[in-house]
């Protein structure tokens, strides 16, 4: 199958890149509250758990926009199963990482195991009109606030979203609801990249240094994603140790 090289928007690249600099800020928080430096409630607080949900909800928005341009161009299949692959080897890792560090909260769907499953999924989802994304993604919406079954509190099933109560996880982004925000990307990107939304975001390009340095962090997402939480951990870590030596 031949394949073309595909237009990048520095504007998706910013947009992914902000939610990487906000995680860069989450986690080192979580660092510093963890070893004691600050009493900051980063679990418990009600605001930074909602700025925890903001910044998984921004990466899937922009996963969803991504996906709903590429569905636009020819269907690469060795890319895409290449793109998979690394993103589940990712996830993998993330959960024998933290599986290592503490089994009672380790990530076992987190971010990047629900990528890698609405990277499927959205092989068909990018091809329904955008009506029945939009009904597919309230249904998203509302089913988890109005059912939940015990049955689904079995470990197999926790990826689905459905448990009476979250199990321990320290990154818990099950299918539902959060696949709805992916739903809502793919619409977003139909209407502002390849439909009649404003060209002004696809012409966009970074002209200072911060807004090169945001494009850039979108750019590599992944790598920085990956490698951020040990070097920042490690730091703090080492910090710690420094300071309570005898």
């Amino acid at each position: 199958m031949t394949s073309r090289k595909l237009q990048r928007y520095a504007a998706i690249d910013a947009l992914r890149g902000t939610a990487i600099w906000l995680m860069f800020f989450y986690h080192f928080s979580w660092d510093l509250a963890y070893f004691g430096f600050t009493d900051f409630q980063v679990v418990t607080n009600p605001y930074w758990m909602w700025f925890a949900r903001f910044i998984a909800g921004t990466i899937l928005l922009v996963m969803g926009i991504s996906q709903g341009i590429v569905s636009k161009r020819e269907f690469d299949l060795r890319a895409f199963l290449r793109r998979l692959a690394i993103i589940t080897a990712c996830a993998a890792t993330i959960s024998i990482g933290t599986y290592l560090m503490d089994p009672g909260v380790f990530i076992f769907f987190g971010v990047l195991h629900h990528i890698a499953l609405v990277s499927i999924l959205m092989l068909l989802a990018v091809r329904l009109p955008t009506a029945t994304l939009g009904l597919l993604a309230a249904f998203c919406l509302i089913v988890p606030k109005f059912f939940t079954h015990e049955i689904f509190f079995a470990k197999w099933l926790w990826w689905v979203g459905l448990t009476p109560v979250s199990p321990p996880a320290l990154d818990y982004v099950p299918l539902l609801p959060w696949f709805a925000v992916s739903l809502i990307g793919v619409i977003v990107g139909r209407y502002l990249f390849t439909g009649s939304g404003p060209r002004i975001l696809g012409a966009w390009q970074p002209m200072n240094a911060a807004s090169r340095l945001i494009h850039l962090a979108g750019r590599h997402s992944l790598l920085l994603y990956m490698i951020h939480q040990p070097i920042l951990f490690g730091a703090v870590y080492g910090a710690y140790r420094v300071l309570n030596m005898h």
